[in-house]
């Protein structure tokens, strides 16, 4: 990974981005693509739509969620302390003794999630040290009374936990929010690519909003774009650390290259597409399945308006949705080189159809270019 690239990783990881709050990494990414597409614009939810070849019949999207996982404040007792709400799926046991930032009314405010000491616990409620319930988790931001915690913050004021970037051995990172703004860097890092190139087919990068929530940004920007084919780039389960049973997710590792999905939801002959590209490029695969695909941005694509051709890239990940989410930074490469190759090896009119009729019959109407059907 170049310099350059890395650096905006690296700020794009900095910023605070929950569900609902993901301005300021759209607006960092907006300034990094300006001079690498041909239009850049956001739409109402937020999310940033960058295109480069415009006019092509065929219109592809590629596609990364920018919202992480997060916390807002709910209540604020007599004492000054907050209880948060979460957005998106928190393993609540994990928020004792952590650190947050707070976007407070006049910036970033600091907290921690309190917790009892050991020498104040009876022998049963050693064995029971974390709630699973957030609401009877408490934040610590030094205030002495509800009106002074009001003065730094206000009800609905969104957090995340505070933990940033940390270099592990050779390529490993771990970082809180890679879920997924690493897909969003692995969209951008393609168009960039892409761009240099003069692609047959019109491609719609889009850093979407609120996929946390339900696949919010995603919808709305498939019934504006209308794609005929989509690649929706998230992370997936690694399965390479202890206590992982590799019957449910497969054997996926850290360092052997990106993952392509397999299941219904995806379009086999894009995905033929995609081996070919990544063998000639040299890009290892590794495989996952996925018997239902309703949980990544790949069904927006699948479902909005009359379908579109999809495919699931993820980078495997370990600690999905912790502040210590890890992975290796090969694998985010090979994610941007197979988005990249991929694109630009889409002829002008691509053929995403079935084949329910042997090839000697010949084909029927409903097999014609998607590009030319009636959108």
């Amino acid at each position: 990974m170049n310099t350059c690239a890395l650096d905006f990783l690296k700020s794009l990881m900095a910023l605070p981005t929950p569900s609902g709050w993901e301005t300021d990494g759209m607006r960092l990414a907006a300034s990094y693509l300006s001079s690498h597409a041909d239009e850049i614009s956001f739409d109402l939810h937020g999310n940033l739509h960058a295109v480069v070849n415009a006019g092509a019949p065929t219109r592809i999207m590629i596609e990364g969620h920018c919202d992480e996982i997060g916390l807002m404040v709910q209540y604020i007792d007599d004492d000054g302390f907050l209880s948060m709400t979460a957005i998106g799926g928190l393993t609540v046991q994990l928020l004792a003794g952590e650190r947050i930032v707070i976007q407070g009314r006049k910036g970033p405010v600091s907290g921690v999630f309190g917790v009892r000491p050991p020498h104040l616990m009876k022998p049963a409620d050693k064995d029971k040290v974390v709630s699973s319930e957030l609401v009877d988790l408490w934040v610590d931001i030094g205030a002495s009374s509800r009106a002074q915690a009001l003065e730094a913050v206000e009800l609905g004021s969104p957090a995340v936990v505070d933990a940033g970037w940390r270099q592990l051995a050779g390529d490993r990172v771990a970082c809180r929010g890679f879920d997924n703004r690493i897909g969003a860097f692995v969209v951008a890092e393609a168009l960039k690519q892409v761009g240099k190139l003069k692609p047959k087919v019109a491609v719609h990068m889009v850093l979407t909003v609120q996929e946390e929530l339900g696949l919010v940004g995603a919808t709305t920007a498939v019934h504006e774009i209308q794609p005929h084919a989509g690649i929706c780039v998230d992370v997936g389960f690694a399965s390479d650390y202890p206590g992982n049973d590799r019957k449910l997710v497969g054997d996926v590792r850290l360092g052997r290259g990106p993952i392509l999905c397999f299941g219904p939801t995806y379009n086999p002959k894009l995905h033929a597409l995609m081996e070919t590209v990544a063998a000639k490029e040299s890009i290892t695969l590794q495989r996952q399945v996925r018997g239902r695909g309703n949980n990544t941005n790949a069904w927006a694509m699948r479902t909005v308006r009359g379908g579109a051709a999809a495919s699931l890239v993820s980078v495997p990940l370990r600690y999905m949705h912790s502040a210590v989410e890890t992975l290796s930074l090969s694998d985010v490469d090979g994610a941007v080189r197979l988005v990249a190759a991929t694109v630009q090896a889409l002829p002008a009119k691509p053929d995403f159809f079935p084949d329910p009729l042997p090839r000697k019959a010949g084909r029927v109407n409903q097999h014609a270019h998607s590009s030319e059907r009636s959108r």
